[in-house]
């Protein structure tokens, strides 16, 4: 009997190691593969003449492949698991109601982040900083001196929402890449957990070259922002992790 025991202990301990490991793995790919982008559009963009324009071309079906990327994540993963999880749930709890709360939720997240994205905009836009501009700046300004100043003033806007947004899809991102870390954590056998693993990394890889893409093309001036934003998203994984495996077995906190 004893014996028995302190073999499912064993056995439990491996699976918490190999866990922690895979977690530690999961964490040097989304990072390699979400800091790629920096040489890759590093190189592209110090070309010049025909190169330039092939190279620009490129960028382009990058970015392209990148929302194509996202766009499948949405539809073909996250809905129909959030489907599957809430039939489960109503199955559990005896729910019956036909009422689509997942359309219902998922559409209201859409519509949060368009509207906080309008808010930035109007708050941060053209006409609340040229209003700010005039009760600053001299009448006295010469015509080629509020161009520029329009000009920056533009720039910088851009700049803001362009942040707005970025934090906006990484906020998203962090609580999804916590939610694969959770699921991660709660697995039981070395089956589920290297089947598990394998589907993560391979989905993990594609994603976060297609989110170094997005950041490092709107961010291309600020390369501390799309690293911190990346290694940020990174963390959160083993996190979620931790969680998981806490709560699958609290005895370790014993």
């Amino acid at each position: 009997m004893l014996e028995s025991e302190a073999v499912i202990q064993s056995y439990k301990m491996n699976i918490i190691i190999l866990k922690a490991i895979l977690l530690g793995v999961m964490v040097i790919i989304t990072v390699i593969f979400g800091l790629i982008p920096i040489k890759l559009l590093q190189f592209l963009t110090t070309k010049s003449g025909i190169v330039e324009n092939r190279a620009s071309f490129i960028v382009s079906i990058l970015s392209c492949f990148a929302g194509g990327v996202f766009l499948g994540v949405c539809f073909l993963d996250l809905l129909p698991d959030a489907y599957s999880s809430y039939s489960n749930w109503k199955a559990w709890s005896k729910f019956d109601s036909d009422y689509p709360f997942v359309s219902l939720i998922f559409v209201s997240g859409f519509f949060i982040v368009k509207i906080f994205e309008e808010i930035i905009g109007k708050f941060c836009g053209p006409e609340s900083e040229r209003n700010e501009r005039r009760r600053h700046l001299s009448t006295f300004v010469s015509v080629e001196n509020d161009f520029e100043c329009r000009n920056a003033e533009h720039q910088q806007v851009n700049k803001n929402v362009d942040i707005a947004k970025s934090l906006t899809f990484i906020i998203a991102l962090m609580f999804h890449a916590s939610l694969e870390g959770f699921a991660f954590g709660v697995q039981r056998t070395l089956p589920s957990v290297a089947s598990l693993f394998c589907g993560i990394i391979v989905h993990k890889a594609i994603v976060s070259f297609s989110v170094g893409m997005r950041l490092f093309e709107a961010h291309s001036d600020r390369i501390w922002l799309p690293i911190v934003c990346i290694v940020s998203v990174a963390l959160v994984t083993p996190l979620g992790g931790t969680i998981g495996i806490v709560l699958e077995d609290p005895q370790m906190l014993a």
